[in-house]
């Protein structure tokens, strides 16, 4: 990728274009729901159940999921002002199948779920020991590459601990929520640490749109021909460009950003 602040800072960065895996089961969402899927294809008469916001990637790629296998699937939404038809996304959950719950956020921290039938239970956000282990096969793709810095988006941090598990240098992981120490709960619940956490590109209340990210987007897509939306990849390029005018990273580093996918959201 090339850009004059790449060359006057004696940087190259290269993009790992996880983002074309699939259109809809795109980058990191495949990798952390590939185990799971896996044990549900083994096990037909149990649900998957997993957890999310209004616009959760997650919740949308296994939703898709299950239309495409016949997996039967459930999404317990934060917000019990939601309904299905709230918003797009929503919506086509809902037409692809997934029996959807909308619970007040005291019930989502706790993980409450109306649900009174067995299922296997994904974490939000793909999180756990078998999301983890699902990002391995990204780690074998970049590691011949050698990059001397990898730097991510960070929504529960899966995908930032599944590279460090299989790689031994830190991971730049630019937040994209105020959920810092969840993650690192996260780092101790499974002894994966070292990484480099940055909260200076949350930019306010998570999935909240805002012209500076909107705009950096636009020129972005314009500049490199990648879409990138402003939730999460838009947040981790702003910040990348951002660390790098300000000397953060040494000359001759070769830096690999992870374009992990995501919905691109409507204005």
């Amino acid at each position: 990728m090339n850009h004059s602040i790449f060359k006057e800072a004696e940087i190259k960065v290269y993009v790992k274009r996880d983002d074309l895996i699939h259109p809809i089961i795109s980058g990191n969402k495949w990798r952390k729901l590939s185990e799971y899927i896996g044990i549900a294809k083994e096990n037909p008469e149990l649900p998957l159940l997993s957890f999310g916001g209004a616009y959760s990637n997650h919740l949308y790629a296994l939703a898709f999921v299950g239309n495409q296998l016949n997996i039967q699937t459930i999404g317990i939404v934060r917000g019990d002002e939601l309904t299905y038809t709230s918003n797009p996304y929503l919506t086509q959950m809902h037409e692809w199948g997934m029996r959807l719950y909308f619970i007040n956020r005291k019930q989502y921290k706790l993980k409450v779920w109306p649900v009174n039938e067995k299922v296997l239970v994904i974490p939000e956000g793909g999180y756990g020991e078998l999301g983890i282990n699902g990002i391995s096969q990204l780690v074998n793709e970049v590691t011949p590459f050698d990059p001397t810095h990898i730097i991510t988006a960070v929504g529960t941090g899966t995908t930032a601990l599944g590279i460090r598990k299989f790689w031994d240098k830190p991971i730049y992981g630019i937040l994209t929520l105020n959920n810092l120490a969840e993650i690192q709960r996260h780092e101790n619940e499974f002894n994966i640490t070292g990484n480099i956490w940055l909260e200076d590109y949350i930019m306010g209340k998570y999935a909240k749109k805002t012209d500076i990210i909107n705009n950096f987007c636009a020129t972005f897509e314009n500049d490199h021909q990648v879409k990138i939306e402003p939730i999460y990849t838009g947040k981790m390029f702003y910040g990348l460009y951002d660390l790098i005018q300000k000397k953060h990273f040494p000359r001759g580093s070769k830096i690999l950003a992870l374009h992990s996918g995501g919905i691109k959201l409507p204005n």
